[in-house]
């Protein structure tokens, strides 16, 4: 009977678990911001990308050389009326180091 009854616990804790991972995978729908943008960034790609993170307004975007490539920086006035440039890698959408 305990034997019985732990194969029972076990099987409805696999089912549970397993259900579980299925709607992890619908959680992340198409058209959710970040998940949309390819790389290389685009000039478009990388100015959403910082406008979708700070809630800013994109006052300019610019290809500048950076090493042996280059990056994009992309300047944001914030509600709080600061103005701050972001600096994006095109093949990694990371700020530089």
């Amino acid at each position: 009977m305990v034997l019985l009854r732990s194969l029972l616990t076990i099987i409805l804790l696999a089912i549970s678990i397993s259900s579980f991972a299925k709607r992890l995978a619908d959680d992340i729908e198409p058209g959710d911001g970040v998940n949309d943008i390819q790389l290389p960034l685009t000039k478009e790609s990388a100015a959403e990308l910082i406008k979708m993170e700070t809630k800013g307004k994109i006052l300019s975007v610019e290809k500048t050389p950076y090493k042996e490539s280059f990056i994009f920086k992309i300047k944001v006035l914030h509600d709080n009326g600061k103005i701050k440039v972001y600096r994006l890698d095109p093949f990694t959408a990371h700020q530089p180091s």
